[in-house]
């Protein structure tokens, strides 16, 4: 791990004094509801430079919420990061460069939301093309730093992290925050877990504030039950809100993911293979090595269906009608996801869709096997269409 110098812990020492961050609340405050419909809109319209609270809901349930909404035109995107409890401010903001590097390479070679690295090789003529396109990425992109981008993507060709040695910890976090989304990244913080097990909680705070400042973003802070309006925590409190549970239809821990929920996580996301999902970006590959499927298919995308809801689905074969879902144990292996996803798939069906289910540990033991359910029901679609 890239450490801060020294220069970087006074800045963020410094940035962080409490008469310089947001304005502190009244005794008398109390947040405001928000629905669970609007919860996307709140977090993507947040501005730039401040932190703010939710509470009401926990870190699995919002990724499923976010999950299922609609892509800004903004292109806009939220990044869910679980914090765990460090000692200081300093080791926090270290912990989330670090996530923030390691999504970064797990994006390659797509960075800045549509630059494409796909043509570089770690040779000669590589790296000459990769200093071409990050003067171009610099000169489109406000804030970038062509020297960092070239550094950063020999890292990642050389099969290493993309932090760059002797980087201004402030100019590393901003960088990283533009590759993953160049239009604006919203950092969603699960801080929940780190505020109640630390023993300087002052130390999340001020981390917070100074991601928020260093990235030009926004963050947001969760926690399950908003925390009193007190120190530190009073001065992250100002236009929080809380989300109102008596408009959540289904548990919203049971909404549909199939990934591990301790790992960052991007949302919306649409029209291609989750680039954070293992599991999606494997069974893409293996459809797209199929003549008969890989035409057919494509991920992340919403259906209207006849009751009115949109919900995402993982794969889809439009023209057949025909949705292929993948499914994770961790949040469909108990009695109210099992409901749920019936009624999700009943939602489907009615629709006129049909629903195949895969569990992630079959896809992943056996990806022939995936690929072969996936074509007989394939040819079964269009058989019933031709006898129809």
């Amino acid at each position: 791990m890239a450490q801060s110098n020294f220069r970087d812990r006074r800045h963020i020492a410094s940035a962080m004094e409490p008469g310089l961050q947001t304005a502190r609340v009244g005794a008398d405050w109390h947040a405001q509801s928000l629905p669970v419909e609007a919860i996307a809109d709140f977090i993507l319209d947040t501005p730039s430079g401040v932190v703010v609270s939710l509470g009401g809901i926990n870190g699995e349930s919002l990724r499923s919420f976010l999950d299922q909404a609609e892509p800004r035109q903004d292109g806009r995107v939220m990044l869910f990061v679980p914090i765990m409890p460090k000692p200081t401010a300093e080791a926090i903001v270290e912990q989330i460069v670090d996530l923030l590097a390691g999504t970064a390479r797990r994006l390659w070679p797509v960075w800045f939301t549509d630059v494409s690295f796909s043509g570089c090789r770690n040779d000669t003529l590589g790296r000459f093309a990769i200093g071409a396109i990050a003067r171009g990425a610099a000169q489109n992109i406000a804030g970038l730093s062509p020297s960092w981008i070239e550094a950063a993507a020999r890292l990642v060709l050389n099969d290493c992290s993309p932090r760059v040695s002797g980087t201004p910890l402030e100019v590393e976090f901003s960088n990283l925050s533009h590759v993953i989304s160049r239009t604006g990244l919203v950092v969603v913080a699960d801080v929940d877990a780190s505020t109640k097990k630390a023993s300087y909680p002052a130390a999340v705070v001020r981390a917070l504030e100074w991601i928020a400042h260093a990235g030009r973003g926004s963050v947001i802070a969760l926690f399950t039950d908003l925390p009193t309006s007190k120190p530190p925590f009073d001065r992250i409190l100002f236009g929080s809100r809380q989300v109102a549970a008596e408009t959540v239809l289904f548990p919203p821990d049971i909404l549909d993911s199939n990934e591990d929920k301790s790992e960052p996580w991007i949302a919306p996301w649409r029209g291609s293979p989750h680039p954070l999902s293992e599991v999606e970006k494997r069974l893409a590959q293996a459809v797209g090595a199929d003549a008969e499927l890989a035409s057919l298919f494509v991920f992340n995308q919403s259906i209207e269906t006849v009751r009115g809801t949109r919900p995402r689905v993982d794969l889809l074969w439009q023209k057949g009608r025909l949705v292929v879902e993948l499914d994770g144990y961790g949040t469909h292996g108990n009695r109210a996801a099992f409901m749920y996803d019936r009624h999700r798939d009943y939602e489907l069906i009615l629709s006129g869709y049909t629903v195949l289910r895969l569990s992630n540990d079959e896809v992943a033991q056996d990806y022939g096997k995936a690929v072969e359910k996936i074509r007989d029901l394939v040819r079964l679609r269009r058989m019933g269409s031709k006898e129809g």
